[in-house]
C-alpha cells in the first residue's frame, strides 16, 4: 500500500526540477539578451534594405467569366458542364466533347512560350518615362534594376554575368513566331520571357466559375494595359480554337460558291448572247445547242443557289460556335503599390532576428551543458 505513495512522492521532485530548469533557461536567455538585441538589429537592417531597396510593383487584375457557347445551354448548366461540377467531368481533360478548352488549362496557355512571345511584343505606355515601347524593351533596357537586384546580380548572379560576357552576341528584339518554324530564343529573350511568366497569374475559381487574371509590372499604366493584352490574346486564342473547324468549312464553301457564281454568270451571258444571235433562226442544230446551253445554265444556277444556301448556314454555324466572354471586373490602373509590403517585411525580419537570437543562446547553453558533462569529475 505504501509503494504507490512512494512513487508519487518521487515524481514531485522531478516536476519541481523541470520547473526550476525552465525558469533557469529563461533567466539565462534574459542574461544573454544582448545577443538578441544584436541579431534583431542586424535583421532589422537587412529588412530595411530589402523593404526600401526592392523595386515598386503595381498589380492590375481582371475577373473573366469563361467561354459560354450558344450550344452549351444557358447560365449555370453550361458552367457546371464546363467545370465538371455536378456533371462529373474531369477538370484535367484537355478539351470537352463540345470542342471548348477546359478553363483549367487557361493558366497553361498563358504560360506557354508562343503566348509569352506575343505578349513581349505588345506596346505599353510607361508613365514614369512618358514613352510607349514594347514590353520586351521596357523590361530589358528601360526598367532600372533595384538595389537588391544589383546586389544579387553581382553576388549570386555573378557567374552568369561572367559567362554572358564571354559569349556576348548581338541581341535581337523579341522574335515573332512564324508558321511551321521552330521558335528560338536568345538568352536575354529567354530571361525576359521567364520574368514575364512570373508577372502574369491566372487563377481558376471553381466555386464562382470565374478566372482571375492579374499582371504585376513596375509601372501602373503598363500593368493595366498588359492585363488587357493578356485577356484579349487569350480570348482570341480560345475563339480561334473553338471556331477553326466551322471557319474552315465556311472558307471552303465560300470558295466553291464564288467559283459557281463565276460559272453561272458566264453561262448566263453565253445563253443570252446565243438567244440574241439566233432569235429568228429555226434549225434543229441551233435548237439542240440552245437546249444544251440552257441545261448547263440551269445546272450552274442550281449549284450556285445550293452553295449560297450552304454558305449562309456555314456563316450561322461560325456565329453559333463563337464563344462569348464576359469581363466581370475590367482592368484598372492601380493606385497603390502591391510590392514591396514594407511593414510586413520589417515585422517578419524582427521576428526572424528574435528567433535566431534565442536559437543562438539556446545552442550556446546546450553546448556548455554538454561540455560540463564531458569534463572529468574531481576525485
Amino acid at each position: 500500500m505504501n509503494e504507490p505513495i512512494k512513487k508519487n512522492n518521487e515524481l514531485a521532485p522531478k516536476q519541481a526540477t523541470d520547473e526550476i530548469d525552465l525558469i533557469e533557461v529563461f533567466k539565462k536567455i534574459w542574461a544573454e539578451r544582448k545577443i538578441i538585441y544584436r541579431t534583431v538589429a542586424i535583421f532589422l537592417v537587412l529588412g530595411i534594405m530589402v523593404a526600401f531597396g526592392s523595386s515598386s510593383e503595381y498589380k492590375s487584375e481582371v475577373v473573366l467569366l469563361p467561354e459560354i457557347s450558344n450550344q452549351n445551354g444557358s447560365g449555370m448548366s453550361g458552367l457546371l458542364q464546363q467545370f465538371g461540377g455536378l456533371s462529373g467531368l474531369n477538370l484535367n481533360a484537355a478539351a470537352q466533347s463540345n470542342g471548348t478548352i477546359n478553363p483549367a488549362l487557361y493558366p497553361t496557355i498563358i504560360e506557354s512560350t508562343p503566348f509569352i512571345v506575343r505578349i513581349m511584343n505588345q506596346k505599353v505606355y510607361i508613365s514614369k518615362y512618358n514613352v510607349t515601347t514594347s514590353v520586351y524593351t521596357y523590361l530589358k533596357d528601360i526598367n532600372p534594376p533595384s538595389l537588391i537586384g544589383i546586389i544579387a546580380g553581382y553576388t549570386v548572379g555573378l557567374p552568369g554575368k561572367l559567362i554572358g560576357a564571354l559569349h556576348k552576341k548581338k541581341e535581337m528584339p523579341a522574335p515573332a513566331q512564324k508558321a511551321n518554324c521552330p521558335l528560338k530564343l536568345t538568352p536575354d529573350q529567354e530571361s525576359i520571357a521567364n520574368n514575364l511568366k512570373g508577372r502574369i497569374k491566372a487563377v481558376l475559381d471553381e466555386t464562382a466559375g470565374t478566372i482571375k487574371i492579374d499582371v504585376e509590372m513596375p509601372d501602373p499604366y503598363a500593368a493595366a494595359q498588359l492585363t488587357d493584352s493578356v485577356v484579349n490574346d487569350l480570348t482570341q486564342y480560345l475563339v480561334s480554337y473553338r471556331v477553326q473547324k466551322a471557319q474552315a468549312d465556311y472558307d471552303f464553301i465560300k470558295a466553291r460558291q464564288e467559283e459557281a457564281e463565276r460559272k453561272y454568270l458566264s453561262l448566263q451571258n453565253r445563253s443570252a448572247g446565243f438567244q440574241d444571235a439566233n432569235r429568228d433562226v429555226i434549225s434543229a442544230a441551233v435548237l439542240s445547242t440552245g437546249t444544251k446551253i440552257t441545261n448547263e445554265y440551269n445546272l450552274a444556277f442550281n449549284l450556285y443557289n445550293t452553295l449560297s444556301q450552304q454558305l449562309e448556314q456555314a456563316r450561322l454555324k461560325v456565329q453559333q460556335e463563337t464563344p462569348v466572354f464576359k469581363v466581370l471586373n475590367p482592368a484598372e490602373v492601380p493606385l497603390k503599390k502591391s510590392k514591396p509590403k514594407r511593414s510586413l517585411i520589417l515585422a517578419a525580419m524582427i521576428f526572424l532576428g528574435l528567433f535566431v537570437g534565442v536559437g543562438i543562446i539556446t545552442g550556446k547553453m546546450i553546448y556548455q551543458n554538454a561540455k560540463t558533462k564531458n569534463e572529468p569529475q574531481a576525485a
